[in-house]
């Protein structure tokens, strides 16, 4: 009889097996020398200055998302859905009584899509996909704990820097923050075209000042394919047109590494298979590239300036007062 364990269960990730089959679903570049690396970062930061970034210790890796890896790996789709597997763990973190009293005192509209951020960046799997503004960081992201593999994979020898142009996507990338704000818009529009044609008619205007119900997790943002969700410091803002609510998805490590997030919404099919190969950029930086790239591009770059610790931050300001008596 078959075994229910976790070990039969499970399933391995696919992987790129070479070069040849990955090059194909990007516009791909192989870069093996000092030369090319810094030729071409400089032409792309200099004529594309609108990128997004992401960094991968592991070319053979493919771009899924960590709940897509966690329901391909576990073999949780014999048991229940992606989709209910992150409204499962929206709804523990609504549930936090510490985390409700810490966004209520500062007056911040608790929705799925803030506590969706909090998941990405605090470990659990989300169907968020992690890129930066900067591709300083992003190339922080994939030297950090690089090793060479003696394997007959050519891709074992390189390390991935991907990146979208922002300035060049169609409409198979929708901005989240557009897509809200100016449906907010168009009904606010609406119910006031509405009331002057039909003045003695009740408009419940109510509707538009829910947060919540725009950023629901279950029938809105789970029904859209993809979307970018930029960094809150360059986002549209989002506010409500009567109530002036404000839709708030900001934390401390996506600030500091400058984050943002596309919002993939597929099983088991990574990123570019769903998106036309030209949309997105690979750079394949061979491994003996790695110590080239953090002495030329990652100084003042560590693990604490992208992951701030506060308790941390305090007791180095007490420490700086000591150091001045």
């Amino acid at each position: 009889p078959p075994r229910h364990d976790k070990e039969m269960l499970s399933m391995k990730l696919p992987e790129y097996r070479s070069i040849e089959e990955k090059r194909p679903k990007f516009c791909y570049v192989k870069i093996d020398d000092e030369k090319t690396l810094t030729n071409h970062l400089n032409h792309l930061l200099a004529d594309n200055p609108h990128c997004i970034f992401r960094g991968v210790r592991e070319a053979r890796y493919k771009l899924f998302t960590s709940v897509q890896r966690e329901w391909i790996t576990n073999g949780l789709g014999r048991h229940t859905t992606i989709n209910q597997l992150v409204d499962s763990l929206i709804g523990d973190m609504r549930q936090n009584r510490v985390l409700n009293d810490y966004f209520a005192s500062m007056n911040i509209v608790q929705t799925d899509f803030l506590y969706l951020s909090l998941l990405q960046h605090y470990s659990a799997p989300t169907p968020l996909l992690d890129f930066t503004h900067n591709h300083r960081v992003a190339l922080y992201f994939a030297t950090t704990d690089v090793t060479t593999a003696y394997t007959e994979n050519d891709l074992d020898d390189y390390f991935s820097l991907y990146y979208i142009d922002l300035d060049k996507v169609g409409p198979e990338l929708t901005r989240v923050d557009d897509f809200l704000a100016e449906d907010l818009e168009r009904g606010r529009k609406l119910c006031e075209t509405f009331e002057k044609i039909s003045p003695s008619i009740s408009v419940d205007k109510s509707l538009l000042d829910d947060l919540n119900l725009f950023t629901q997790w279950k029938d809105t943002l789970s029904e859209l394919p993809l979307v970018f969700v930029d960094n809150p410091q360059f986002a549209r803002a989002v506010t409500t047109p009567y109530t002036g609510q404000t839709l708030y998805w900001s934390n401390l490590n996506i600030i500091a590494q400058e984050g943002c997030f596309l919002l993939y919404n597929r099983e088991d099919i990574p990123l570019e298979e769903h998106l036309d190969n030209r949309m997105v950029w690979c750079l394949d930086i061979h491994k003996s590239l790695a110590d080239y790239v953090r002495a030329n591009y990652l100084s003042g770059i560590t693990h604490d300036t992208l992951f701030p610790n506060i308790t941390q931050m305090a007791q180095e300001a007490y420490t700086r007062f000591r150091e001045r008596l």
